[in-house]
């Protein structure tokens, strides 16, 4: 079965401008965006799909619009994208492996960026999850801390698996290492 590729609509294409009208304006967290007659005008698009876009974004926690004072962005930091989507999204076993599986590759990215750091010492832990707070912490890549936050979110509860994950790759990493 083939898919059609319909255009986007015209929010979606008004949530992008209205990403690149931030960037192109500096707006920092905490800062109002231009109103909704202004993106309108900006865009060329109707209001209501502006309306509709900013809508979309503040359900996502990127914006928040206060009664009579205008859209504010947020901190990314709190934005609900990745618990809203990914509901639909990870709800099968296969899939769940495959998560566990990027949560691994991103525990051995932590370990390969604090491995460059002169005073790692990397005898003096164990490879635990709960070591991994830390790690992540040390490790000074808030993203990447983000992302395993959040892929561990995920994951769900896999027992001592996913401790036996990250030593497999691991051991398959230093058997590459010595070939």
């Amino acid at each position: 079965m083939t898919e059609s590729k319909r255009p986007p609509s015209k929010f979606v294409a008004a949530i992008s401008h209205i990403q690149e009208i931030i960037k192109a304006d500096r707006i920092k967290r905490g800062d109002k965006l231009p109103s909704e007659r202004e993106l309108s005008e900006r865009l060329s698009i109707g209001r209501s799909s502006v309306r509709e876009a900013l809508r979309a974004l503040e359900l996502l926690g990127l914006i928040e619009t206060r009664r009579g004072e205008g859209t504010y962005l947020r901190d990314f930091k709190d934005h609900q994208l990745v618990p809203l989507i990914g509901t639909f999204i990870f709800n099968d076993d296969q899939k769940k492996e495959h998560i566990h599986d990027m949560k691994a590759i991103l525990e051995l990215g932590c370990l390969a960026l604090l491995a460059v750091q002169p005073d790692f010492n990397q005898n003096s832990f164990n490879y635990t999850e709960a070591a991994f707070h830390e790690l992540m912490d040390a490790s000074g890549n808030s993203l990447l801390k983000k992302m395993w936050l959040i892929i561990s979110d995920y994951g769900g509860d896999s027992g001592g698996q996913a401790d036996e994950r990250l030593t497999k790759l691991l051991s398959g990493i230093r058997h590459i290492n010595h070939s």
